[in-house]
């Protein structure tokens, strides 16, 4: 499931699913959008100990609202949430929905990331960030690495920010012969190190004597000693497969195997994993059994797992910015 600088092999790869990101680069922080068009059902569920999430009741099981126009990925903790009002202005403005009319209200979804260690926040308006990356989303190949809710994110922090590596935003995509899509974008921001899980090898995380990486089984003592760095994975999983809402739950549920497999530890206290699934139902080649349920699960946890790895890989190290005495790299 490797990806080719050929093709897009990105989760806009897939019809009706658009993304844009905004930052601000000298305070280390930012938005990412996934725009749906047309609107498509959204799923959620989340794993860590400490989820920041916008309006994901209103797509629990047995609600009515579970058509969404926007997805949004962000940076600022509490502070990110208002980067809907940005995104629902964009909609309007847009006449992707409009302010009256049953069903046509803006749909907005988000979760948030804790990059408040790294960024500095202060005059940060998010609601212009939401917005501008609803006017930079498009179907293009995915921007990776330092962009985006992505930009500020830095991952391995269970031995303290100063030791930590750089995360970044990453995404994957996977077509079969007969055209079933799968796809994941994923903002890396966590607690533990990132393991490749082709090889089995961490590849970014906290760092230990001689360049080396420290593994969390070796820091345990020291992590019952410590303070709880801010952290959270958040990302969208997406298939043009025609799923039921009930469905792609199960698909969300599935992909966080993506983060077990590429993360170490994953979903602790200190995170908030959170993962969307949406489908595009524009593939209906084969009926909605549980085995296709199970084939868009498993391949939205490989592909959740690839777009985690993508996301540290293609991350540059921030020069210049420390957290303690040490430069984030």
């Amino acid at each position: 499931m490797s990806v080719s600088v050929n093709e897009n092999n990105t989760i806009t790869a897939i019809e009706g699913v658009k993304v844009g990101h905004a930052e601000r680069k000298r305070a280390r922080t930012g938005c990412t959008v996934v725009l749906l068009s047309p609107p498509a059902e959204v799923a959620c569920e989340a794993r860590g100990g400490w989820p920041g999430t916008y309006d994901t009741d209103s797509i629990d099981v047995g609600k009515n609202f579970l058509s969404k126009h926007a997805i949004f990925l962000t940076g600022g903790d509490v502070f990110g949430f208002d980067c809907a009002a940005g995104v629902r202005q964009f909609l309007l403005e847009r006449r992707a929905a409009q302010t009256k009319g049953s069903g046509k209200l803006p749909g907005v979804v988000g979760a948030n990331i804790y990059d408040l260690e790294f960024a500095n926040t202060k005059g940060i308006r998010y609601e212009e960030l939401g917005y501008e990356a609803c006017v930079a989303a498009s179907s293009a190949r995915v921007k990776e690495g330092n962009v985006g809710a992505g930009i500020g994110a830095t991952v391995g922090k269970f031995r303290g920010m100063g030791l930590a590596s750089k995360g970044g935003c990453g995404s994957a995509a996977w077509r079969s012969a007969n055209g079933l899509m799968v796809g994941a974008i994923v903002i890396t921001n966590a607690l533990g190190n990132i393991i490749d899980p082709h090889t089995g090898r961490t590849i970014a995380g906290a760092k230990g004597r001689g360049g080396r990486f420290l593994e969390f089984e070796d820091y345990l003592d020291g992590f019952l000693q410590s303070g709880r760095p801010g952290n959270t994975t958040i990302g969208v999983v997406a298939t043009n497969a025609r799923l039921s809402h009930e469905q792609l739950i199960r698909v969300a549920q599935v992909a966080h195997d993506g983060l077990a497999i590429s993360i170490r530890p994953v979903h602790t206290m200190a995170d908030g994993d959170t993962i969307f699934a949406t489908s595009t139902g524009k593939w209906d080649r084969v009926q909605a059994t549980d085995r296709l349920v199970d084939v868009v699960g498993y391949l939205a946890s490989k592909l959740t797992a690839e777009a985690v790895v993508r996301s540290v890989k293609l991350a540059k190290p921030l020069h210049g910015v420390r957290s303690g005495h040490r430069e984030i790299r």
